[in-house]
């Protein structure tokens, strides 16, 4: 394969791949509004809630006659809470749009690396600080989404006063296991315009 073909082949499968991640971040988007605006207009939030240890335990032996035998500790449940005050879901609601933005965040990039690449300069001197910046706002607006999800169930579990749901602190990965591979692309990309402006050099 041609230094030219592999070229192309590396633009197609980025234009691949950031028209994905933004059809991917605009549905996301979409469909969390749709569904925060159902769930305020029926008076009720559904915030993820997570048993306290112990309290939700399982045990499945299946038909009984194969000797397979499931057991476990409840996690996570899809709660419906009604009659939450104000304040609870004024933090519910913000959030979950904090957290809708930060698909906006990985959006707007792709559509920037979109446009670079129809002009054919994926690698031009604002490339990596474009995705070296997504990757800050990611980790910050990832981080502070699962704090203020965390407030939520708080505030939920103090109006409540129920004590069969878990006030620890949940981590959730994935977002910031997304802002750290940024940075790692923000570092190939500052690789990628030191060698494109050495190519440049050549001609």
């Amino acid at each position: 394969m041609t230094t030219v073909t592999s070229s192309r082949v590396g633009r197609a499968v980025l234009l691949a791949l950031s028209a994905g991640t933004v059809v991917y971040a605009l549905a996301v988007v979409v469909f969390g509004i749709v569904d925060l605006v159902v769930q305020l207009s029926t008076g009720e939030i559904r915030p993820t809630m997570y048993w306290s240890k112990n309290v939700y335990l399982f045990t499945d032996d299946g038909d009984g006659t194969n000797g397979v035998h499931i057991s476990g500790v409840g996690g996570s449940v899809g709660a419906i809470i009604i009659g939450a005050s104000p304040t609870t879901v004024a933090i519910y609601v913000t959030a979950t749009v904090v957290g809708l933005l930060t698909q906006v965040a990985l959006g707007a990039l792709a559509i920037r690396m979109v446009a670079r690449l129809r002009t054919g300069r994926p690698f031009d001197r604002s490339a990596s600080r474009d995705v070296g910046a997504s990757s800050i706002v990611v980790l910050a607006l990832g981080i502070t989404s699962q704090l203020l999800d965390w407030w939520a169930r708080l505030a939920v579990i103090a109006q409540s006063g129920g004590g069969r749901f878990s006030t620890e602190f949940v981590w959730e990965p994935l977002t910031v296991t997304i802002g750290l591979t940024l940075a790692i692309v923000a570092f190939a990309f500052r690789s990628g315009e030191q060698l494109q402006r050495e190519t440049e050099g050549l001609i």
